[in-house]
């Protein structure tokens, strides 16, 4: 008996695969024609309410820059060796130091001005930790004047060891009076810092003073010094202004002062000055001595907590106008002067204004701080250019 042909493997795989295409080939024509469909609705959807798909568009770009802008701002950065939190983006750093009897004799100062120093911090007393009484610093008077004969902005400071009220205003009282005899360009200081021993140590840990009573102190210090007319300003390190004092309240009432040695501050509170290191070398100076930053909202107006400047004018009322908007530098520091008007009527430095300088002595921008005295208050900024010579 003869047997019917066999169909062979390679016949049956082309018409398997023939009716795979075609599946295929008919799904992709489906998909084609749905998607066609899908998508003259979409277009017919858009032009029908293209407004709204418009201010959704705009919203979302919107949002999305507002979030690119968030995260810049909130990007710390660098200046001088150091990370500075992101909130003083903007702001002007100026570099200071401070000193005492501990940098000894010899100190160059015009060197340190030449070096980029804007301004020095100088103990000019302190209130010794085992009886409590007020001396003066030993290189007091030697350092303001060489400090002020160079041309650094200079403001000065007291080592405190207050436990009252009191003694706090006494401070404020003897620091001003050392003061009084100078000019004084930053806000005097209260160095309130514990004391492996002292007394300020030994009143906190037997519970005689808490928060509540270091604030008091602080404060009452402020308050004293704004009466004797200058600005305040209340020095802590991290530790002390998170665990014994609340420098978060401070900074509510006066300036803050921290001090953190580290390459980054991590403080959250305000603070307008930052000590990072206690090993800064300088030129002009043999020994370590501390480095500071300042920062100064150059947009923005300082207004005076002096307690003599109720009823003065603001010289942000005024118009500041420099004598030369830019200038040549020749090695020394630049001054390019500056002229006041009230109305229309010239005002007289020395007497209704004051001018310090910052950042002036090398090629770049410089700085005039004008600050009004007398009859005025408050205290403004204003740029210069400094160009090199060739």
């Amino acid at each position: 008996m003869r047997q019917g042909r066999r169909s062979s493997p390679r016949r049956t795989r082309n018409k398997s695969k023939k009716k795979s295409d075609g599946l295929r080939i008919r799904i992709k024509k489906w998909w084609k024609r749905k998607y066609s469909l899908l998508k003259r609705k979409a277009i017919r959807r858009i032009k029908k309410n293209k407004f709204k798909v418009a201010f959704s568009v705009i919203g979302i770009l919107a949002i999305l820059i507002v979030i690119i802008l968030h995260s810049m701002r909130s990007t710390p950065f660098e200046y001088g060796n150091f990370t500075h939190d992101a909130k003083f983006k903007g702001y002007v750093i100026s570099t200071g130091i401070d000193v005492s009897y501990a940098q000894g004799d010899n100190i160059d100062w015009h060197k340190v001005k030449k070096s980029g120093v804007d301004f020095v911090y100088i103990r000019a007393g302190f209130r010794d930790a085992s009886k409590g009484h007020l001396h003066k610093d030993a290189k007091f008077e030697q350092n303001i004047k060489g400090a002020s004969g160079a041309g650094l902005i200079v403001g000065v400071y007291i080592y405190s060891q207050a436990t009252t009220t009191e003694e706090a205003e006494a401070e404020a009282d003897y620091l001003a009076s050392l003061a009084d005899k100078y000019r004084i360009d930053l806000p005097i200081v209260m160095d309130y810092e514990l004391y492996n021993g002292g007394r300020l140590a030994r009143a906190i840990s037997s519970g005689s003073l808490g928060t509540s009573g270091i604030n008091r102190n602080a404060l009452a210090f402020a308050k004293r010094g704004w009466d004797r007319g200058y600005e305040t300003m209340i020095y802590g390190n991290y530790d002390f202004l998170m665990h014994y004092a609340s420098g978060f309240e401070l900074a509510k009432s006066t300036n803050i002062w921290l001090a953190q040695y580290h390459t980054q501050a991590t403080y959250k509170g305000d603070y307008m000055m930052w000590q990072s290191t206690d090993k800064a070398t300088v030129p002009g100076i043999n020994k370590n001595v501390d480095l500071n930053f300042m920062y100064l909202n150059p947009k923005k107006t300082y207004h005076s907590l002096r307690s003599n400047a109720n009823g003065k004018r603001s010289i942000e009322k005024c118009h500041v106008q420099l004598k030369n908007h830019s200038s040549r530098y020749l090695g020394f520091v630049v001054k390019p002067g500056i002229v006041v008007y009230d109305k229309g009527k010239e005002l007289s430095e020395g007497k209704d204004y004051k001018v310090a300088y910052i950042k002036n002595t090398s090629p770049g921008t410089g700085y005039a701080i004008v600050t009004g005295i007398g009859e005025y208050k408050d205290s403004i900024m204003t740029s210069f250019k400094i160009k090199k010579i060739l």
